[in-house]
């Protein structure tokens, strides 16, 4: 992966929006992988797609790129709101790549990719709508709440200016890739439920805790995040299963659970 960004790419725009843009797709569209598969390369979607800038002719898998020259803080702005929402209900969230460059070197400094399925309503954030002046008025937007994603969201790709082998990347990748599959998907129920372990770990500084009181920690927030969803302990349940039908938790005797990575 070369990790140097070509500025004259950009050359014919005066805007810094528009020039960073160009130059970070350009690098992105000759650099990017796909951590899902093997392939070694993506596709860019057509200007403005508003599903994805990047398709994996592989896998399908889609990409959608946010850069910054910046630090990625607890929250980026993103789309529209209530059509992210609906793609997340239906399990049609893209990946998204982050990545971070220096616009005094033209350099990729970091770039980590939070794959699709980690995102869920505890991690989008409704901006106010727009006001009755505005060209869209009504419109309303979304913020990614980056600091609600558990750690074991964030796949990285380039840290430090240093980029990770394709192979160690997709190994990482392929560890929670199962909460892409059907029973935690749509709605994003599997990554909320992995989300909910993990703040109990850093709550209670144990790697064991009981169904009771998981159901007592967590049962009314994901009640609220998912109210289509009648039976919130049975999904709870099927969802620990899951954790635990991949290798992430343990189910001990008496309701008791332990955390194995």
């Amino acid at each position: 992966m070369n990790l140097t960004l070509d500025p004259s790419v950009a050359d014919g725009y005066t805007s810094l929006p528009q020039r960073a843009r160009v130059i970070t797709e350009h690098w992105a569209t000759a650099n990017l992988f796909c951590p899902a598969c093997t392939s070694d390369f993506l596709e860019p979607r057509r200007p403005n797609e508003p599903v994805a800038d990047y398709l994996c002719p592989n896998c399908a898998a889609q990409y959608q790129l946010k850069s910054t020259s910046k630090s990625f803080g607890g929250s980026v702005a993103n789309s529209a709101y209530q059509p992210k929402m609906d793609a997340i209900q239906h399990g049609r969230v893209p990946h998204y790549a982050f990545l971070r460059y220096s616009s005094q070197r033209w350099t990729v400094t970091d770039l980590f990719v939070v794959p699709g399925y980690f995102f869920t309503p505890a991690v989008i954030q409704k901006r106010s709508p727009l006001g009755p002046m505005a060209r869209r008025r009504g419109w309303a937007g979304s913020n990614i709440l980056l600091r609600a994603l558990p750690l074991d969201a964030r796949v990285v790709v380039v840290s430090s200016g240093q980029a990770l082998p394709p192979k160690d990347v997709r190994s990482i990748w392929s560890q929670f890739a199962f909460l892409g599959g059907a029973k935690s998907a749509k709605g994003g129920w599997g990554a909320d439920a992995l989300m909910c372990v993990r703040e109990m770990q850093r709550a209670t500084g144990s790697k064991e805790f009981y169904l009771q009181t998981f159901y007592r920690a967590f049962e009314a927030r994901l009640a609220a995040l998912h109210p289509e969803n009648r039976n919130v302990q049975a999904k709870i349940r099927q969802q620990l299963q899951l954790l635990r039908d991949n290798g992430l938790l343990q189910f001990l005797s008496g309701g008791r659970y332990r955390v194995l990575r």
